[in-house]
């Protein structure tokens, strides 16, 4: 138990850092939420100093942080108030009605990383110099290497500007109120986000899997299984990849923090309407609220993840206690 209590003390450590930056570092930022939504020029000086009265702006900087502790910490559930740029939505409210797209989005793209980069693996753990296996590494080191962004701007450009195959921006078209219409809609303009996070999540996995199998590979029980003149697909199945899954495991649980920073650019590229695009919007608009109640959330539940990520870690390897 030495080690689960180990990490839970991190994990504390970690989240009462994490919710001490995401109130002071909006702060450092010049400009505050009122001048911001009255420029240029578009509320006089008077109606800014309401907002900034309204919003508390004004309160000595102790002061917030004593109310943002006691609306966090001492508060169950927590109370982040109301957004400024969407006034009088919740940020509660805001972020559990953002937060679906944006796991529809890292569910989607991680499964399918998964399952490509996991039959990749099996198809080339016992065929290291074929075709398939040096294209699959090649381009897991390509899509590892380039910018998250960068992929996203790529396949927006070529599939929505030129070919205009899909969507440019949004997430589901404008004015769309059926069921069944908002469901292809919404998937229509999920598939460019979904394969920009698929390929980027594919290539950790697979250059992980790889490096694992390939460990592996050199290990004695491996070479008796083919001393006994088993397939290649059995070797495969049941000594190389189920022992090579226990990094793929710890990678799993610990990638929830990876796939939100991740989400985070593809959903501010595509205009996807997401937890990350509402996050960027409130960077950009100084909205204190929902910088809060984002991180806050966010970073809950990373640590939830990697707890669990922990405790099933333990359970698959006695030697980390």
């Amino acid at each position: 138990m030495g080690y689960l209590r180990n990490r839970v003390i991190t994990y504390i450590v970690v989240w009462f850092v994490a919710l001490n930056l995401s109130f002071f570092l909006p702060r450092l930022a010049p400009g505050n939420a009122a001048e911001i939504l009255a420029s240029p020029g578009k509320l006089p000086t008077v109606a800014v100093q309401e907002l900034e009265v309204k919003f508390g702006l004004l309160d000595p900087l102790p002061t917030q942080y004593i109310l943002f502790l006691k609306n966090t910490i001492l508060t169950f559930p927590p109370n982040f108030g109301y957004s400024f740029q969407f006034y009088p939505v919740s940020v509660t409210g805001l972020f559990f009605q953002r937060v679906p797209v944006s796991a529809l989005l890292m569910g989607t793209s991680l499964i399918l990383a998964f399952v490509i980069s996991y039959s990749l693996s099996m198809y080339t753990a016992m065929r290291r110099k074929s075709k398939t296996a040096l294209s699959a590494l090649y381009s897991s080191i390509v899509f590892y290497a380039t910018p998250v962004f960068w992929v996203s701007m790529i396949l927006l450009w070529i599939f929505a500007v030129d070919l205009r195959l899909f969507p440019v921006y949004g997430s589901v078209d404008v004015g769309v109120t059926d069921p069944i219409a908002y469901f292809f809609s919404l998937a229509w303009h999920m598939v460019l986000p979904v394969v920009a996070m698929t390929l980027i999540v594919f290539a950790q996995l697979y250059l992980l899997l790889r490096g694992s199998t390939q460990h592996i590979l050199k290990s004695d029980f491996v070479t008796a299984a083919k001393s006994r003149g088993l397939k290649d697909r059995i070797v495969t199945q049941r000594y190389i990849l189920r022992n090579s899954l226990l990094p793929v495991v710890s990678l799993l649980a610990f990638s929830l923090g990876t796939l939100v920073s991740i989400s985070v650019l593809i959903e501010t590229v595509f205009g996807f309407a997401g937890v990350g695009d509402s996050f960027v919007d409130a960077v950009f608009t100084r909205d204190y609220p929902v910088l809060q109640g984002d991180l806050f959330y966010l970073t809950t539940m990373v640590i939830i993840a990697g707890l669990v990520g922990d405790i099933v870690l333990r359970r698959l390897d006695p030697r980390l206690d």
